[in-house]
């Protein structure tokens, strides 16, 4: 894909649970092989705009979307958009892991075997091989495939549900805080997975750690009270930010 075209177009977008409005009028490009990190109090919208993302606030009831989300061109709240289609295109990794209490096998093969990703025992078994292998866990459960998977640390678990994503072969990977439950070892695992897998996915992270925006990211955009007040490289955004309320932010004056 060219490296130039962005994955997702955002264009004046609003977003209300009811009256309440809960994103205003955010514009943002998500490139290809990068991750983008959203920074911001509690409450800011993050993750309301990251489930916009793969429509996943379709299931709350009363919300409302306003303005446009393109996928590599395609409008995903277009009327003919196929949301099952979108979702395995988009994966997400969700800020509790969330393992089915079955197997580690049948916990990766599941989406491959419900989307029928995988022809034949043997296909599957190298789509689980490698999604294990590029979500890092593979040396740690290779030997023992049948183990529940309730049975595997929280920092494996997590992993375990990264995997789960890869096995769909999705475009883009959406993670909400996805190592707020983790000890500082299992999240510096993650954190590095998050470097390796950048190299074939666009990765979109909701952090309340700015030092880990710091550490993984490209892109940061910094939302307060429903607007994105900031969004740029990285390194610009917490070295030399432009508006008076990132600064503010990031150097723990407000929030």
């Amino acid at each position: 894909m060219n490296k130039t075209n962005p994955v997702f177009t955002i264009e004046n977008l609003n977003f209300f649970y009811g009256e309440k409005h809960a994103l205003s009028n955010i514009n943002m490009n998500i490139m290809p092989r990068e991750v983008t990190a959203l920074i911001g109090p509690s409450g800011c919208g993050k993750s309301t705009y990251l489930r916009c993302l793969n429509r996943m606030n379709d299931t709350i009831e009363n919300t409302r979307v306003e303005g446009k989300i393109r996928l590599k061109g395609e409008d995903i709240y277009a009327p003919d958009m196929d949301v099952v289609d979108l979702r395995q295109r988009v994966g997400m990794v969700f800020q509790a892991p969330n393992p089915f209490p079955q197997s580690i096998f049948d916990n990766v093969a599941f989406g491959p075997r419900v989307l029928g990703l995988a022809e034949g025992k043997s296909a599957l078994r190298e789509t689980i091989e490698q999604s294990l292998r590029q979500a890092a866990l593979w040396d740690e459960v290779k030997n023992d495939l049948k183990q529940n998977a309730m049975n595997l640390s929280l920092g494996q678990q997590q992993r375990l549900c990264i995997a789960r994503v890869i096995a769909i072969q999705p475009e883009v990977i959406l993670m909400d805080e996805s190592t707020s439950a983790l000890d500082p070892i299992a999240t510096g695992h993650v954190e590095d997975l998050i470097a390796e897998l950048k190299k074939d996915y666009t990765i979109v992270i909701v952090t309340h750690s700015m030092q880990q925006a710091a550490r993984v990211s490209d892109k940061t955009g910094f939302f307060w009270l429903g607007d994105l007040v900031e969004f740029g490289n990285t390194n610009d955004l917490f070295t030399n930010p432009k508006e008076e309320l990132t600064e503010a932010y990031i150097t723990g004056r407000m929030g």
